[in-house]
């Protein structure tokens, strides 16, 4: 929808009716509140965008679902109908109108004026229908969404298409995000509603539908956009009609003027000495406030506002990577390499409708992170415009999956058909923004089907993946990059045998020491997901845990359920969560915590030294053996015990603030000690060449160690400084160094075996890391 388009929003307090499935006939049909009001339903306020769970909460008919144990009576819901009303006044009938829904959550029977306009079927993506039946004066909308736990079984799926998680069979043929269905992320809540905004606007009756923007050529002194456009023009002839782009960034502008041969087409804009958009630490995120007009005798008829940004980024990959270590996954930006340092973005919040409530302070903590990419997961929704305009602002490339994940989904006719219009219409929403480096098809389905399901498969006769989006891809956003799967397994990895020598992996293995063989020998270019557990701090869990259950954490229902097990059983899904924990705790410093301080203490410096690691790891190895790095994840879409660097109320783990030092565009880095010599290296992810001043200091024995400068070439890590060791001691090293006029700092812990935890603390207090242990 044109944002210059006329529209009233309809947010706001609806009423809602309730009822279970059970109760009601199939022949039983309810158009209009009169009739609802008529039956024996449940009838609250319902709020838009909302989720009918938080009203229930709201009115004390349910407990907080994210306290205690209490997430399991979201079971007890699933089979409720929901039935929202609301009044509305429209003056003006004799112009064509829309009713536009951002959100549905899922299947849906929308009635105006008791008329039936439209139909839904899929949470992610938005519906437009045609107001028929409009009245001047007062209108009534009814939307009649059913409980998706019914409609699932409607459904069916053959025995080689089997693989799901523990919690989800019926997310599998159903459009709807898939951690809603029970996640080892997210808890099981499938929830129904309203969840993104409503409107009832008005097309004119000529217009600018669709305009699209894409880099083809950049150069220093040049630059070439491509441009697509798409009109609705009534006349019969398109002599007087012009169409108009203006763009602006800074000093640099550009005028071009197209006589109209047709209602659509496309063309070429050439920018002379065009201001470049770069990544985060490239240089800068230059946009440019384009207005594309539509032109009657050079009377303004349409308007069509966008930022954009001159790049072209490309992913430079091959299938596997060699015994010889060659392999390539490596993406480029105008020409340069690209150095990745970012993180998973997960849900916000297993309810959607708070997702815009707290996406400011989720996307503050993504620039702070100086996390240069960032990954939208397959198992989440597609997020709102806001996200994609501040990423494009701030210099944060995405990695967008399809909502796809861990499942082996239908590949009948009708599934391909439902999968192609919602590519269809989150490709064209989201095409013009600069930001997208990358459409990847799904999150490990390729493993799922190649590696995990019970009888090994080729995850190329995915016809999802391999036929249905890429051909989507090619129609509507051809100059940008497609993945299939993450991580891809091609057609000759799957042949050779080769699924775990892919140069693009997830890096999830025995989780024990964060130093152990699987991670440091990795044979990965770039980790898209690695992670490790790190508890929220004590105030955070009791805010979730009830006070008898925050401490001991074995045989406890509420961190079991917190973890995120969707039973109380010995073998569920997820069981063995909160005892990994305490034995990466173990591994480190050798004992197991006995107090919940102790236990919150003692985990989160456990998860900053193993993202640290993972981290550096990465980046001491740039360009000869890696190229990028993805944290498993950010922030928590709810209270539990998770990867997350941040906790789901705001608060930061040790790791975050250890993150944002060890992903500084310019970091001072140690490897690892080789015959008690510590070398420091220096990673330089600018495109010019850097000076710094640096200083290395023994905490544990308080004494400087080295001071001294260095001057690094652009885009490189070099290794600038060598001090001796003794790598069987638990010695604390901070490095301080100045880089044009500002201070930085970056730690490390050196030691074999069992690190003393004492040590490790009173170095976290003197580099200045919160250890969130106490109140």
């Amino acid at each position: 929808m044109n944002q210059n388009w006329k529209s009233v929003c309809l947010d706001g307090n609806w009423e809602l009716f309730i009822e279970e499935n059970r109760n009601l006939s199939k022949e039983e049909v309810y158009k209009t509140e009169k009739e609802l009001k008529k039956a024996s339903f449940l009838h609250i306020i319902g709020t838009v965008p909302g989720n009918f769970e938080l009203d229930m909460q709201r009115e004390g008919l349910i407990p907080d679902l994210f306290y205690s144990t209490q997430v399991l009576e979201a079971k007890k819901l699933e089979n409720r109908h929901l039935w929202y009303t609301t009044h509305f006044v429209c003056e003006d009938t004799d112009r064509e109108r829309f009713i536009r829904f951002e959100g549905i959550d899922t299947f849906s029977e929308i009635y105006l004026n008791g008329k039936k306009i439209g139909e839904t079927d899929n949470m992610l993506v938005p519906y437009e229908f045609e107001a028929s039946g409009l009245r001047s004066g007062e209108n009534e909308l009814v939307v009649h969404i059913i409980p998706v736990f019914v409609k699932s079984r409607e459904n069916t799926f053959e025995a080689g298409i089997s693989h799901h998680q523990a919690y989800n069979a019926d997310s599998v043929t159903v459009r709807k995000a898939p951690h809603m269905f029970g996640w080892d992320i997210m808890p099981r809540i499938l929830s129904g509603g309203i969840w993104r905004s409503v409107y009832l606007f008005e097309k004119p009756e000529t217009r600018i539908d669709e305009i699209y923007f894409s880099t083809i050529r950049v150069r220093e002194d040049l630059a070439t956009l491509h441009v697509y456009f798409k009109t609705h023009i009534n006349d019969d002839f398109l002599d007087n009609y012009t169409l108009c782009f203006e763009g602006e960034c800074q000093e640099s502008h550009f005028y071009f003027e197209k006589k109209m041969w047709h209602t659509e087409g496309r063309t070429f804009i050439h920018i002379k000495d065009p201001k470049l958009w770069w990544p985060k630490g490239m240089g800068d995120p230059n946009l440019y406030s384009v207005t594309a007009s539509l032109k009657r005798g050079g009377e303004l008829i349409d308007q069509y506002k966008v930022n954009v940004g001159l790049r072209i980024a490309k992913l430079q990959k091959t299938d596997v990577i060699e015994e010889d270590g060659s392999g390539e996954f490596l993406f480029t930006v105008n020409g340069e390499k690209m150095f990745v340092r970012g993180t998973n973005w997960v849900p916000l919040d297993a309810f959607h409708s708070r997702d815009k409530e707290r996406l400011s302070m989720a996307l503050d903590l993504l620039e702070e992170s100086n996390c240069n990419m960032v990954r939208c997961w397959g198992g989440n929704v597609y997020e709102q415009d806001e996200f994609f305009d501040y990423c494009d602002r701030h210099g944060i490339a995405i990695w967008q999956d399809f909502a796809m994940a861990c499942s082996f989904y239908p590949q009948d006719d009708e599934f391909c058909a439902v999968l192609k219009k919602e590519a269809e219409t989150v490709v064209t929403r989201l095409r013009n923004h600069t930001s997208i480096f990358l459409w990847v098809g799904d999150n490990e389905c390729d493993i799922t089907i190649s590696g995990w399901h019970p009888v090994r498969q080729n995850p190329n006769f995915n016809k999802l993946t391999r036929e249905v989006l890429p051909e989507v891809i090619r129609r509507l956003d051809p100059f940008r990059d497609y993945l299939p799967s993450s991580p891809y397994i091609s057609k000759e990895a799957f042949d050779r045998g080769m699924e775990r020598r892919v140069p693009e992996y997830h890096l999830w293995g025995p989780r024990g020491h964060y130093k152990a063989d699987y991670y440091s020998n990795a044979v990965c270019r770039f980790a898209s997901e690695t992670g490790y557990h790190g508890c929220p701090d004590v105030s955070s869990v009791k805010r979730f845990i009830a006070p008898d259950k925050t401490w001991p954490w074995q045989d406890n229902p509420d961190w079991f359920l917190h973890a995120t097990n969707m039973e109380y059983a010995k073998n569920a899904a997820y069981a063995a969560r909160i005892k990994l924990m305490d034995q990466q705790i173990f591994c480190l410093f050798g004992f197991h915590p006995q107090s919940l301080e102790e236990f919150v203490t003692a985990s989160q410096i456990t998860q900053a030294e193993a993202d640290k690691y993972f981290v550096e790891r990465f980046r001491l190895g740039k360009w000869q053996k890696t190229t990028g790095i993805l944290i498993w994840n950010l922030i928590d879409g709810w209270p539990q015990f998770s990867d997350s660097v941040v906790d789901y109320y705001g608060r930061k783990k040790a790791a975050f603030t250890v993150l944002k030092r060890v992903q500084e565009p310019v970091c001072l880095i140690f490897r690892e000690p080789q015959n008690n010599r510590l070398t420091l290296a220096c990673a330089n992810d600018c495109l010019r060449g850097v000076t710094v001043k640096y200083k290395i200091i023994d905490i544990t024995h308080n004494k400087t160690v080295k001071t001294g400068e260095a001057t690094v070439e652009k885009n490189i890590t070099q290794d600038i400084a060598e001090i001796i060791c003794n790598e069987q001691e638990t010695t604390f090293y901070l490095c301080e160094w100045e880089f044009e006029g500002k201070s930085y700092c970056n730690h490390y812990l050196c030691g074999k075996g069992t690190i003393s935890y004492e040590s490790c603390l009173e170095g976290y207090r003197k580099c200045g890391i919160e250890l969130c242990g106490g109140e």
